[in-house]
């Protein structure tokens, strides 16, 4: 039995990482963030990860632009994008931002200022790096790989026939669909902040508000005859002393502790 803990759109939240940590125990065979982990904080954050004492593997979402492709987190930290690492009897391969390379596209842009010549390059850019993905799977037993990305691969049946399993994140709320033999698992925000404010308070001011984290991650467990198994798991916070406040968002405001 392989099992693994993937999570997503971490925002830079090192006490996010802190409350996962806290919760789980070094059980997994990997874990899998699939992206959007912040520039500011991804050293913290993947100095947390490797505590589990086993690999940490990641693709980069549209928090991540200033993050490097070759850049070292640690000696259990693996970017997968076009890069299958193994797990059990899986591989596990990922692929970054649409295959966009932040580096190339700055490059592009500093060689001409002509939206439509860059637009063009970009999605050849893309069609390249889809068409080795699909040529990396091919090669790799399709049938036991997961493909991980930050936002929801298309047309899967066409460049990536019989992956079963593709994670994703960026829509902040967990899913899990069966579509034409696929499956696509949208592992959610381990950042997820609720407004709340006092119970009882009639008249909040903007010192008042606070937020609770209620994060959400998956657990994934594989077994070879009986496939996966997919259990979504909630931080799922104290609310008794607090109520929510919808449509509203302070950056300024503390959490709870």
């Amino acid at each position: 039995m392989t099992r693994i803990l993937a999570c997503s759109d971490i925002h830079n939240n090192v006490n996010a990482v802190r409350q996962l940590r806290a919760r789980e125990s070094n059980d997994y065979d990997a874990i899998i963030v699939a992206g959007d982990i912040g520039s500011n904080a991804a050293d913290q954050i993947f100095d947390v990860l490797q505590t589990f004492g086993c690999p940490v593997l990641y693709v980069f979402g549209n928090w991540d632009r200033r993050l490097g492709y070759q850049q070292d987190f640690g000696p259990d930290c693996h970017h997968i994008h076009l890069s299958p690492y193994p797990v059990g009897d899986l591989n596990i391969v990922g692929e970054t931002i649409d295959g966009i390379d932040h580096e190339w596209e700055t490059s592009l842009e500093a060689e001409t200022d002509d939206p439509e010549r860059v637009a063009v390059a970009r999605q050849a850019y893309m069609a390249l790096e889809r068409a080795k993905l699909s040529e990396i799977i091919a090669a790799n037993t399709p049938d036991r790989t997961i493909v991980v990305s930050h936002y929801r691969l298309t047309k899967t049946q066409t460049f990536l026939p019989g992956v079963p399993l593709f994670l994703f994140g960026h829509i902040h709320r967990f899913e899990d669909i069966n579509y034409r033999g696929q499956r696509f698992v949208n592992v959610s925000a381990l950042d997820k902040k609720v407004m709340v404010i006092r119970k009882g308070l009639r008249r909040a001011g903007l010192g008042d508000y606070r937020f609770l984290n209620d994060g959400t991650y998956v657990v994934i467990s594989h077994d070879a005859c009986a496939g996966f198994t997919i259990e979504p798991r909630r931080f799922d916070p104290d609310f008794s002393d607090w109520e929510r406040v919808e449509g509203i968002f302070h950056s300024s405001a503390t959490e709870v502790e």
